[in-house]
């Protein structure tokens, strides 16, 4: 009987969505965490660890994250550095 309540409440707990994100509203900080994210990026390439084409996808997306934030800070692109 007591294992049927462990499983039970094991599963219970297990299943609960969890609906809280942490995340910090310190754009700065966010923007070092892409950098960091794009140089970790670019020596996994380096290495051999992912092919080319998915570091090209992988860095448009930090790429367009990052200068998102800079417009958000800036409110302007050209100073933004994010002109295509």
């Amino acid at each position: 009987m007591k294992k049927y309540i462990i499983i039970i409440g094991l599963f219970l707990t297990s299943c609960r969505p969890y609906t809280k994100i942490h995340y910090s509203t310190n754009i700065g900080k966010c923007i070092h965490n892409l950098d960091v994210m794009q140089e970790w990026l670019q020596k996994d390439y380096r290495d051999g660890k992912i092919p080319l084409d998915v570091a090209n996808n992988y860095m448009l997306v930090l790429q367009n994250t990052k200068c998102g934030l800079l417009k958000k800070t800036k409110g302007d692109e050209k100073e933004a550095n994010c002109i295509k």
